[in-house]
């Protein structure tokens, strides 16, 4: 069989599309998004989306096409597979092609690129309710961008098994199949007792419920231990530590009190963490400071093979003495392109269509920019609930609620998330489904209305085509690795 003839299509599946899907969309924010759904396979007749843009791929046979619609951004197509794809510039039955075509075909069908006629897609809810938990305000490190003003607040035990009993009876009264953790302070692992008895009793409440449970850890690393390693690989918990670069490009914005450097202690616990077979997800936050360092960054961490998100610096009152980076700069763009051309000359094996535009995912397609206000939950120390962890100073609402997450929802004090739909700069944006918008709490601080589009958005513009065209490279070499 001649397997060049063969039409062939390379799709970045997102979680929850496929069982061995390695694309990620997890960060320090409230990540959940409402996606639309794959498109049905029982229409008789199918469209080439009109909407579909070719990306130019240099010194390779292969076509990547660009999906501004939904619900999956990027396929990239053999020639046979992509001469079948513009055969159907008209209406079309699947019935009549050969099964290789068919398959081909039903991937493109089910990823957006064909279209069956007369069927609107509706959006999906998330299918995770997210929380995070603060279990305490604490923390070992003075992080220069910190948006805390460490308080020695702790929660209490009997709030934090309060807020387990709610989540999960949230979740069953809105229809949520899953609940995730978000185990936050300050420091968490300064109460890492708590941590344990919150998660024994969240995976007892699981299991009553049936409601599914996901976890993760977000540390500084300074204060890790074999002890907490054990404890989370047993018991499935995520493990996600800041790291904001290499040697000083950390220390310059992420140390101790008194100012001493944190970058060895995290850099231990990375490497105690790897060694025991807990591969840690490393968060990136960028500003001013420690921008030019992300090049060495992004490569120390393509030598360990970890996975990691960066995130744009967000301007809050407790962080006066720090500024975002410029992003008009040209070398603020010098910098992110030498970045991502690191990343296509060795790319990993991972997606990275979540993780490398700040708060704009091209995991799938979407209506806000995250689930904040809607589907995301903030809880203090204190059982108050806010809807974003940048708004602790302004709770909505609190676990004796009778419904807080409709609370939260309605109220009409701090943050609002709008839809992509309401934000006036984004109606012409061909971006608009992946970016959504942004941050409305930046853009409502920077901007002033939560509707505006973000501050990032011409660095956005710049940074997407290379994201679509880094992730069809890193398919394709996947893909000559495995013929």
């Amino acid at each position: 069989m001649n397997h060049a003839l063969i039409p062939q299509v390379l799709i970045p599946l997102p979680t929850g599309w496929a069982a061995s899907s390695d694309c990620t969309n997890d960060c320090d924010c409230a990540c959940a998004l409402d996606t639309l759904p794959a498109a049905p396979e029982t229409s008789t007749l199918w469209q080439r989306n009109a909407e579909l843009q070719p990306i130019p791929l240099p010194k390779t046979p292969w076509q990547a096409v660009y999906n501004p619609r939904g619900p999956l951004p990027l396929a990239v197509l053999n020639p046979p597979a992509w001469d079948l794809l513009n055969d159907y510039a008209a209406p079309r039955s699947l019935e009549s092609e050969t099964p290789a075509s068919q398959t081909a075909l039903r991937q493109l069908a089910r990823a957006g690129f064909l279209q069956p006629l007369q069927t609107t897609l509706p959006i999906q809810p998330p299918s995770l309710l997210t929380a995070w938990l603060h279990l305490t305000d604490s923390c070992n490190l003075r992080c220069d961008y910190c948006y805390l003003p460490h308080r020695p607040q702790t929660m209490p035990r009997e709030t934090a098994f309060q807020a387990i009993e709610t989540l999960f009876t949230l979740a069953r009264q809105h229809c949520y199949p899953a609940v995730k953790l978000k185990y936050a302070g300050g420091e968490p692992l300064l109460r890492f007792p708590l941590l344990q008895e919150t998660h024994q009793r969240a995976e007892e409440t699981s299991r009553q419920t049936r409601i599914r449970l996901e976890a993760v850890v977000l540390t500084n690393g300074t204060l890790l231990t074999e002890e907490h390693i054990q404890f989370l690989r047993e018991n499935h918990i995520r493990l996600m530590i800041s790291l904001d670069g290499i040697g000083e490009w950390h220390d310059i914005q992420r140390h101790y009190a008194g100012g001493k450097p944190s970058f060895a202690q995290v850099k231990r616990a990375i490497e105690c963490a790897q060694n025991a077979g807990l591969a840690p997800h490393i968060s990136i936050t960028i500003s001013e400071k420690n921008l030019p360092g992300l090049p060495q960054t992004v490569h120390w961490l393509l030598e360990r093979k970890l996975t990691f998100s960066l995130n744009f610096y967000r301007e809050n009152d407790c962080a006066a003495s720090i500024r975002a980076f410029d992003p008009a700069s040209p070398q603020t763009r010098s910098i992110l392109q030498e970045t991502f051309s690191l990343l296509e000359a060795n790319p990993p094996r991972h997606s990275l269509l979540g993780l490398l535009t700040d708060r704009a995912s091209f995991t799938t397609s979407h209506l806000h920019p995250c689930g904040a206000g809607r589907d995301y939950l903030v809880l203090r120390p204190d059982g108050q609930i806010a809807k974003c962890q940048m708004e602790m100073h302004l709770p909505v609402t609190s676990l004796h609620a009778a419904d807080p997450l409709l609370e939260l929802r309605n109220a009409p004090q701090g943050l609002q998330n709008p839809p992509v739909t309401q934000k006036p700069d984004c109606h012409s944006c061909q971006w608009r489904a992946y970016c959504a918008g942004g941050c409305p709490l930046l853009s409502q601080r920077i901007n002033g209305q939560f509707n505006s589009r973000s501050p990032y958005c011409e660095l956005y513009q710049f940074l997407f085509p290379r994201l679509l065209r880094l992730e069809a490279s890193r398919l394709i070499r996947q893909q000559d690795d495995l013929s």
